[in-house]
């Protein structure tokens, strides 16, 4: 029965327009990428690229983790179950032969494929770019690690998202909160940053790490960083300061955020009454 309600919330999603507009909006930022590239190559710009062309495709694969990705996640997370209770389909689930928990578990594992399906479309367009635009490329052995790390990381924000979709049961305030949460722990990290090295005081970066946006962010900036003769470019990807950490702690403070998160809006959804429609 939880693959039924999958499909059923891949389904919704495609009938709402959500995922017709991500998808517009992950070519548009795709093809932005590599036409900015090729197209506007100035003897400077010439010159940076020349060492890296042929590792181009780290471009299109790690720019959409930044925020994109993370906006994505938000975007289908939020939605997932509040979208649900504005329309007074819950109630009506719960007349089917499906457990609650069965329901939620279906929600959730839908909505993440969806997020997954739409990331893999957005590397299928980065190879296809990059190769298009600068020929070959070198060290894709390394792209299964750079996808897994960024689906991995996606779970942070998915499941805030979902957490306050369920908690919260209005789409547009759930991706409010869970987007200013986002927006707000890149922001407050970078200050921390700047604020440790103007003073000295690196307990700041402790506290900036277990911001949520820093495990999600930065794991595969961090494995990436592995790649041979990419730290150029890994480092110029970076849109904000790159707070230092481990990749242990990364992991570990996804898997954090990610599991309280989850177990919040699982026993918010088991415990607390089903209304007939939020309005």
């Amino acid at each position: 029965m939880i693959e039924k309600i999958i499909l059923y919330e891949i389904r919704r999603a495609i009938a709402r327009k959500k995922v017709i507009t991500l998808v517009a909006i992950t070519f548009l930022f795709e093809i932005g990428i590599y036409l900015a590239l090729a197209e506007f190559r100035t003897p400077r710009v010439e010159a940076l690229l020349k060492p890296i062309e042929d590792l181009i495709w780290l471009a299109g694969v790690l720019l959409p983790q930044s925020l994109l990705i993370h906006f994505i996640s938000i975007s289908i997370s939020s939605g997932a179950m509040s979208e649900e209770y504005e329309q007074g389909t819950v109630d009506f689930f719960m007349t089917k032969p499906i457990t609650r928990l069965q329901f939620l578990i279906g929600k959730f594992i839908g909505g993440y494929l969806l997020v997954a399906s739409i990331y893999g479309l957005m590397v299928a367009l980065a190879l296809i770019f990059s190769e298009g635009f600068f020929g070959y490329q070198a060290e894709l052995n390394y792209l299964w690690i750079i996808i897994s790390s960024i689906l991995f990381s996606t779970l942070t924000f998915f499941s805030i998202g979902f957490m306050f979709g369920e908690m919260l049961r209005r789409s547009s305030l759930a991706f409010l909160v869970s987007s200013t949460i986002l927006i707000g722990s890149v922001i407050i990290g970078a200050v921390l940053l700047f604020v440790a090295k103007l003073t000295g005081l690196f307990f700041l970066i402790g506290i900036a790490i277990s911001l949520p946006s820093w495990g999600a962010t930065e794991l595969p900036f961090l494995l990436a960083q592995s790649i041979p003769h990419a730290s150029l470019i890994v480092q110029a990807l970076e849109i904000f300061p790159a707070v230092p950490g481990t990749t242990i702690a990364a992991i570990a403070y996804i898997l954090g955020y990610s599991g309280i998160s989850v177990a919040i809006g699982f026993l918010s959804y088991l415990h607390r009454d089903i209304p007939k429609k939020v309005s």
